[in-house]
This record gives structure tokens, sequence and C-alpha cells, in this order.
């Protein structure tokens, strides 16, 4: 005798969720969160190196601002002219 056992698939993705793979993590997220918490620690305490070691290597969206700062920004468009070309690319 033969006993033959259906799962339906939502229960089989529950079954499924503890052995799938963990999401990668990136490298920056744990680079951005050891300088944030080396920031953290040298603005608490009175150690005159890791100061400037933190001042030296900042956080890179930080550094990406300031060295973008100087750039040209870029002109607005009025509303009519910004119609205009979306209906100019969408024709």
């Amino acid at each position: 005798m033969t006993q033959v056992v259906t799962v339906s698939a939502t229960t089989a993705a529950y079954a499924m969720e503890p052995i799938k793979p963990q999401q990668r993590v990136t490298g920056s997220s744990h680079a951005e969160e050891t300088t944030r918490l080396l920031a953290e620690k040298a603005a608490k305490g009175e150690d005159f190196k890791l100061r400037a070691m933190v001042s030296i290597v900042q956080p890179p969206a930080l550094a990406l601002y300031f060295l973008t700062a100087s750039q040209q920004k870029l002109e607005q468009a009025t509303l009519k002219e910004t119609i205009s070309a979306y209906r100019s690319s969408v024709a």
C-alpha cells in the first residue's frame, strides 16, 4: 500500500524559507557602518590620532557630496519646456 502526500505551494514556500541562502551584504555598507562607528567613537573620546584619521577618512556619501559640490548645477526648465520635451520624446 502506498500513501501519497500532497503539499500546497504556500506550505512548500514556508518550509523552504529557512534553508534559502542569505542575501549577500555589500562591502560598502559594512565600510560605511564601520566609518560611522569610528566617527562616533572619535567624537566622544579624546584621542587626537583617531580624530585626525576620521577627518581624513570620511563616509563615501559625504565625500561624494563635497567632491561634486563645486560642479555646475543643471538649469531648471519651465513647465512648458518640460511638457514639450516629453511630448517630442514620446512621439
